[in-house]
């Protein structure tokens, strides 16, 4: 199911243009030291330095937070609170960030974000909600746009809406055919059911191996073939379900001891 949803949110716009905010007849904008605050914030970003991105964003808030330029603070501290796994924390920024947005282009990538965290944390309605919302507003033929629909597609999957599900890889597909999603894409179109995915190998044998040694263990396993990022692969997989529901009550059951191992994925 990953298409990684962090590596998603990894590029940053250029955030620190003038921006215009209203206020009683004057416009306000953070001062020059404030500005290259907020520049040091995306800097460390930018260089993976999350906490030193989240203190500079969160020093230029505490003064600027009623500033033209608070929406691209939030948002920094937003992507780095997320990559560090504070998905709380992310969700709240991002959230401001989205509300404060002078800006569709910013707008749109803190709506997207959202969607990315709200698809990792299992709540597929409000993903599917935000990734809708990033799509009313966003140029279709230009990317993100590939990221969104293949989320949205995801999260649609985690409702059982196949058909719908391969709509939005099917248009991903048509517009975006040498972008990296769509190879992501490309292996969940057509699925109707949901599988565990255990091991993959680059040998049949070691495959069929591994689905003895699981079954010496009372684990029913099957060997699959796929073709991932442009290589044969072949898989080890358990167990076939109609909805994600039923698939992630019987995990443990199905898997025992290995269920940290196994990866939930669509199957055909």
């Amino acid at each position: 199911m990953k298409m990684s949803v962090k590596a998603a949110t990894s590029r940053l716009p250029g955030l620190l243009g003038l921006l215009l905010v209203a206020c009683g007849g004057c416009v306000e904008h953070a001062g020059p030291e404030a500005v290259k605050l907020l520049g040091d914030a995306q800097a460390a970003y930018s260089r993976s330095d999350d906490q030193a991105a989240i203190a500079k964003a969160g020093e230029f808030l505490d003064q600027n937070s009623r500033t033209a330029e608070a929406d691209a603070a939030y948002y920094i501290r937003g992507l780095a609170h997320y990559r560090t796994g504070d998905l709380p924390a992310a969700r709240e920024d991002l959230k401001r960030a989205g509300e404060k947005a002078r800006g569709r282009d910013l707008r749109i990538k803190a709506v997207k974000a959202l969607g990315d965290l709200a698809l990792e944390t299992g709540d597929a309605d409000w993903a599917r909600t935000l990734y809708t919302q990033a799509l009313d507003e966003m140029d279709l033929d230009k990317p993100p746009a590939d990221e969104v629909r293949y989320g949205l597609g995801c999260a649609l999957q985690i409702k059982g809406l196949w058909w719908d599900a391969d709509v939005q890889f099917d248009r991903l597909l048509h517009n975006f055919p040498d972008r990296p999603v769509a190879r992501l894409a490309g292996r969940r179109i057509r699925c109707q059911a949901w599988t565990f995915q255990i091991a993959a190998f680059d040998r049949q044998d070691l495959a069929e191996s591994e689905s003895a040694r699981l079954a010496k263990i009372g684990l029913k396993t099957t060997v699959s073939q796929a073709v991932v990022d442009g290589k044969l692969r072949f898989l080890v997989q358990a167990g076939r379900y109609d909805t994600h529901a039923a698939a992630t009550e019987a995990a443990g059951k199905t898997l025992g001891g290995i269920a940290a191992k196994a990866q939930l994925v669509p199957t055909r």
